[in-house]
């Protein structure tokens, strides 16, 4: 793992509900069901949506009772879509690093809000665009002119636009110019990765969703969030399946803000697990101060 920043459960948790207004509404609240994991509920559901980071993994460590899993759904025979909010790789990259622990998902099952930045980037204006966290491999087909920033010879002040995709090697420090060119000059700002953090063993790292909700605050501009909770990842993730009712969709997540509110939202159940955001902490009182409640809570997959 790159060097990267970390924040604190408190910090992450404080903006999630400092900047809910920016979230799709909570839907009505549900008494939350404890189940022993998702074998406990397969069989009322004909499509799984699951989330990545501290459900199927942390970081490069698989979570033990994954693969496990993974097997009682492929049994079970329903439809899979991995939807992750990682801003970091493309979809071929994505599916490789799920197949390195054991998870032998198909690249048509796996869907990302960055699978979504080439049809965002058709609206945009003239000029380049500065991107933080920039994979080579994401710069989408059709001349987009993407640049690495920083980097040599890149001037944000003369960017059309920036793209936030990752945070490996990046800290809060360093976003100072980003926050003075913008507030001097307003311009579109694409999200590719909305958490605020994501969950690695021992530690929760620093994520783009945390600069854009910054520089929406200091800046006045509302960025545009490509992934989880928001709805066009779920409408992409789930077009083949359209003929499927969203209650008999069950989305697997690890966090209140993105996973369950992203599902809920869309008329989908939501399982709550508690090894990955939620460590550690009493479920019912997240959902309680936040107002999002899932279908189930289970303490893994």
């Amino acid at each position: 793992m790159c060097a990267r920043e970390y924040l604190t459960f408190d910090d992450s948790w404080a903006g999630y509900l400092r900047w809910s207004h920016r979230l799709p509404p909570a839907p009505p609240p549900v008494t939350p069901r404890r189940i022993s994991g998702i074998a406990e509920i397969i069989d009322d559901f004909d499509a799984v949506i699951l989330d990545n980071f501290g459900v199927l993994s942390l970081g490069p460590p698989v979570i033990p009772e994954g693969p496990a899993a993974y097997e009682c759904i492929r049994k079970a025979g329903v439809a899979v879509r991995v939807v992750s909010n990682d801003g970091s790789k493309n979809i071929a990259a994505m599916c490789e690093s799920h197949r390195t622990r054991g998870y032998m998902f198909d690249e048509s099952e796996i869907f990302a809000g960055v699978s979504l930045l080439e049809s965002m980037l058709e609206n945009g204006g003239d000029g380049f665009w500065a991107a933080i966290g920039l994979d080579p491999r994401l710069i989408p087909q059709g001349g987009h002119d993407i640049r690495a920033w920083p980097g040599n010879n890149v001037n944000v002040d003369e960017a059309s636009g920036l793209l936030l995709l990752d945070c490996d090697d990046f800290w809060r420090k360093d976003f100072a110019p980003i926050l003075d060119s913008f507030k001097r000059h307003p311009r579109p700002v694409i999200v590719g990765n909305p958490d605020l953090t994501a969950p690695y063993t021992d530690a929760m790292s620093l994520e783009p969703g945390f600069l854009a909700h910054q520089l929406a605050d200091e800046a006045g501009i509302e960025p545009v969030f490509l992934g989880k909770p928001f709805a066009p990842v779920y409408e992409l993730a789930m077009r083949d399946l359209a003929h499927i009712p969203p209650e008999r969709v069950l989305c697997v997540g690890d966090t209140l803000h993105t996973d369950v509110l992203g599902g809920r939202a869309r008329g989908m159940k939501a399982l709550l697990v508690e090894t990955g955001f939620t460590r550690g902490k009493d479920p019912l009182r997240l959902a309680e101060e936040s107002g999002i409640w899932p279908d189930f809570i289970a303490p893994s997959i």
